[in-house]
C-alpha cells in the first residue's frame, strides 16, 4: 500500500510540473552582482557571518583580524583581533606578506555569532576558540 501511495504522490507532483505555466515558477538569478574587495595585503575570507542586528558581513582574514563592513561609506573596518595582533609589529606591518605571518598572528577560519549574547566566537587555525563581546576588540 506504501508504495501505490508514493507512486501516485510521485506522479501528480509530474503531471502538476508539467501543467503549470514556466511564468508561475519563481526563480532566483545565480549571478552575484555585488563584489566586496578586501583591503590590500590580506587574502580571505573563509567564513562570513551577520550579527543579530543584520550587520556586516564580518570576515576573517589572513592579517588575523575579523574585519566588519560598514557600507560603502566605511568599507572595511577592524572589528576584532587575537592577543598578538598588536604585540608582534609584523602583524600590522604590511612589509610582509600576511600569509607568512599567519602562525605568529592568527587566522580566523570560522566565524559564529551566540543569538543570546552578540559574542563572537571565532574558530582560529592558530590559536585556537577565541570569543569576543559584542562590542569587538581583543579576542
Amino acid at each position: 500500500m506504501g508504495r501505490i501511495k508514493r507512486a501516485a504522490s510521485l506522479l501528480l507532483g509530474v503531471v502538476l510540473a508539467l501543467l503549470l505555466p514556466a511564468s508561475f515558477i519563481k526563480t532566483t538569478p545565480t549571478r552575484w552582482s555585488f563584489h566586496l574587495p578586501l583591503p590590500d595585503g590580506v587574502t580571505g575570507a573563509e567564513s562570513l557571518a551577520f550579527d543579530r542586528r543584520g550587520q556586516g558581513p564580518y570576515a576573517g582574514v589572513s592579517d588575523g583580524r575579523v574585519l566588519k563592513w560598514g557600507g560603502s561609506a566605511l568599507g572595511w573596518t577592524t572589528f576584532a583581533h587575537g592577543a598578538n595582533y598588536r604585540k608582534i609589529p609584523l602583524c600590522t606591518a604590511s612589509a610582509v606578506p600576511s600569509e607568512q605571518t599567519e602562525s605568529m598572528c592568527g587566522r580566523p577560519l570560522g566565524l559564529q555569532f551566540f543569538a543570546m549574547t552578540g559574542d563572537l566566537y571565532i574558530a582560529d587555525a592558530y590559536m585556537g576558540l577565541m570569543k569576543v563581546g559584542p562590542n569587538g576588540g581583543e579576542a
